[in-house]
């Protein structure tokens, strides 16, 4: 999926890197597969950072669709992030997991890239594909048999609605909620990963949902969640 990546990181060297020794991970992460991987591209394995593109690409470009809320951009900026990370690789230090590391790379540049747009464009609501943060509705939702044309539009109206409800919070809430509703992390990771306390998480995290609450009150039914 990130072939480009790949050639570009083939390229980014007139000839191989020597492979040097591999330097020990601290006790704690010795058993993290990932930095495994990390300390061996540090050394100048190119296969290792092969396999951690293909352990986390399907990953990344999640995270940055549902970020952006571009699909056709979304593989362009996860090939950067590996591209990042390559090219710093000799700077490495584990210090914490691979995934944080990743997470804020990636977090970085849909943030550079949110910017960028947000000057050139202003997002529109209608986007009757699109769902939270941008992802595309599940077939069994626009096929309902038991719904009426009129039920399947509403739904999908109400779908363009929370993401641009979601998109509208204020960047540090739409991070902690896009990581633990779309990524499915848990407080602790959500914190490492943002370089946060978990209350500071829980708070973020709190006061979207009543952000949202606040905002989609008015199109939901009683009783119906919103994220």
């Amino acid at each position: 999926m990130l072939a480009a990546a790949k050639t570009q990181i083939r390229s980014s060297f007139s000839s191989p890197r020597a492979v040097t020794k591999v330097e020990p991970l601290p006790p704690q992460y010795a058993n993290d597969i990932d930095l495994q991987l990390m300390a061996r591209v540090k050394a100048g394995d190119d296969e290792a950072f092969n396999q951690l593109m293909l352990r986390h690409e399907k990953t990344v470009i999640n995270l940055v669709y549902r970020f952006t809320g571009n699909r056709e951009i979304a593989g362009d900026l996860a090939q950067e992030v590996f591209l990042r990370i390559y090219r710093a690789s000799g700077r490495f230090e584990a210090k914490a997991k691979f995934f944080t590391y990743l997470y804020k790379v990636t977090l970085n540049l849909c943030r550079n890239y949110r910017a960028k747009s947000q000057r050139r464009q202003t997002t529109s609501l209608n986007a009757p594909r699109n769902g939270y943060g941008g992802e595309e509705l599940p077939t069994r939702e626009l096929e309902d048999p038991t719904g009426s044309a009129e039920e399947q539009v509403s739904r999908l109206e109400l779908s363009a609605m929370v993401r641009e409800a979601v998109e509208s919070l204020p960047e540090q809430q739409r991070k902690a909620v896009i990581l633990q509703r779309f990524n499915g992390l848990a407080y602790e990771e959500i914190a490492e990963a943002l370089n946060l306390s978990v209350p500071a998480v829980k708070s973020r995290i709190h006061r979207a949902k009543l952000n949202l609450k606040e905002k989609l009150t008015p199109y939901l039914e009683a009783g119906e969640s919103i994220v």
